[in-house]
């Protein structure tokens, strides 16, 4: 199966809801409207949630269930003791991700553009090594990047890359990147990735984080840490992606076997 990029405004409440709608989403619908007439401006607040309760006459839960929608749809911005605050009119576009094969990912990171913010040439010291899952001592080339999509300027991920110093001139050749590294590497060294293991961990951003992903400190977001490895099993790169998770959604179709066509192994005792 080939990857499927999507541009969609996947986390704004429907505009189309009826009666039959959850109150929560009716609520969410109604401010959605007021918020894109301009009713609300950009950097204006929104009614507290006591207020909101009484003007929609519903409970406390029910409007944080409403708000937590316009949120996660890029409309508002909440912080404790600041309020509420009106940061976009229109719902923001998401990137969905189908993700099935390696072919998928590598794909993925092909439709994506990559902006290199740093190149260093690191040692493993025990907690690097314990990240990359590598010995100690080895060195390693580390890339920090920004991933922006066609059609939004803002970046959906902030990446952290190791490269394998094993491979011949493979500083100069990060230094005139404009693509994916896995990309690079099979084109440059014929290196065919074989195997990449992935891990994704839910996670807060940090102040420089959100600083470069523009996006509130401490706000959600996917990790995704990957290791990619050749044909013959040796390590070549170990990543580590952060996501905004208003920005970004992985999705992966399972396939159960044929009855009788079972792959799945016993564990050893």
């Amino acid at each position: 199966m080939t990857a499927q990029r999507t541009l969609t405004s996947a986390n704004a409440p429907s505009q189309e809801a009826d009666a039959s709608s959850p109150r929560y989403v009716q609520v969410a619908n109604e401010l959605t409207t007021l918020i894109g007439a301009g009713s609300y401006a950009i950097g204006a607040h929104l009614p507290t949630e006591r207020d909101l309760c009484a003007r929609f006459g519903v409970s406390r839960h029910t409007v944080r269930e409403a708000l937590r929608i316009i949120r996660d749809a890029g409309l508002i911005s909440r912080q404790r003791r600041v309020g509420t605050e009106v940061v976009a009119r229109n719902p923001t576009a998401s990137y969905r991700q189908r993700t099935n094969s390696i072919d998928d990912l590598l794909q993925y990171a092909d439709e994506s553009t990559i902006h290199v913010l740093k190149q260093t040439r690191v040692t493993c010291d025990d907690e690097l090594a314990a990240v990359i899952r590598c010995k100690v001592g080895l060195q390693w080339i580390r890339v920090d990047s920004l991933r922006v999509v066609p059609g939004d300027t803002r970046p959906i991920c902030l990446t952290t890359a190791y490269v394998s110093t094993e491979l011949p001139n493979v500083e100069a050749e990060l230094k005139t990147l404009n693509g994916p590294i896995s990309a690079m590497l099979e084109r440059v060294y014929g290196i065919r990735i074989a195997r990449i293991d992935q891990t994704i961990q839910a996670v807060r951003l940090g102040a420089r984080q959100a600083k470069l992903l523009r996006t509130p400190t401490g706000g959600a977001a996917l990790r995704a840490s990957r290791r990619y490895y050749d044909a013959k099993g040796r390590l070549i790169e170990s990543s580590s992606a952060i996501h905004p998770s208003q920005r970004f959604a992985y999705e992966t179709t399972l396939v159960r076997d044929p009855e009788g066509a079972s792959t799945a192994r016993r564990p050893r005792a």
